[in-house]
């Protein structure tokens, strides 16, 4: 009798021990399945909060981009508006010497020589037909560019005003040549009275020729400033 109860006994251990593993043993499934469970239930919150902050770190960045593109175009169309400024204050110059300046020389040389012949007093009326050729061809040249509606236009039709201004700009030097040559010869005539004075004739040529060259440097210019225009709504539009 005593031999089985120890034996019943032994054999009851291992049962007891075999229980008490299989009850650990199932308790880890279950603490890792209740982490699986709750793992789910966090990270969204976790991924939510990222995303916002890349979302607001975004318009952060977009905002910047658009101030700086608005400071940009800014910047671009002040120096647009300085250059054309420029172009337009060379027109108006020459419009006031062909309106205002032409005519009352030409006034005042018609009186000197009102009753020395016609070679005097022409002279006065050949200086204000010269002022008006050239005053209607700047005045068409000036309305071809039309500098107002230049910062407005698109790429291409600011490319095809700027040509036709420069096309216009080379026909009016072409049909200018002459009625200058003309001009300095008939000065250089009666600023030495119609007889041989190579001082006066020097003198003459001279200060013609300043005024020519002057003008050519400010009409270089002028294409400059346009060719920099064209490049600044290159920029702006594409």
């Amino acid at each position: 009798m005593i031999q089985q109860s120890i034996d019943f006994n032994a054999t009851q251990e291992p049962k007891e021990h075999f229980e008490l593993l299989d009850a650990e043993g199932n308790k880890q499934p279950i603490l890792i399945k209740e982490i699986k469970k709750q793992e789910p239930a966090t990270q969204p919150s976790t991924d939510e909060g990222e995303l916002e902050s890349l979302r607001e770190q975004f318009r952060l960045l977009d905002a910047k981009l658009s101030e700086q593109r608005i400071l940009s175009e800014e910047i671009i169309n002040d120096a647009m508006q300085e250059k054309l400024s420029h172009i337009e204050k060379w027109y108006h110059n020459r419009f006031t010497i062909s309106l205002f300046t032409a005519p009352v020389v030409s006034i005042v040389f018609f009186f000197m020589y009102l009753g020395q012949g016609a070679e005097y007093w022409g002279f006065s009326l050949y200086i204000l037909a010269v002022a008006l050729l050239e005053y209607f061809l700047n005045r068409r040249s000036y309305r071809r560019l039309d500098t107002r509606k230049l910062p407005s236009l698109s790429m291409t039709e600011a490319t095809e005003s700027i040509a036709r201004h420069k096309q216009m700009r080379s026909h009016i030097n072409r049909i200018m040549i002459i009625p200058l040559i003309l001009l300095i010869a008939w000065t250089i005539l009666i600023a030495s009275d119609f007889t041989w004075k190579p001082f006066i004739a020097i003198l003459t040529v001279c200060s013609i020729a300043v005024s020519v060259i002057w003008g050519i440097g400010q009409e270089r210019a002028n294409k400059k400033r346009l060719e920099e225009i064209l490049k600044m709504i290159k920029n702006l539009r594409g």
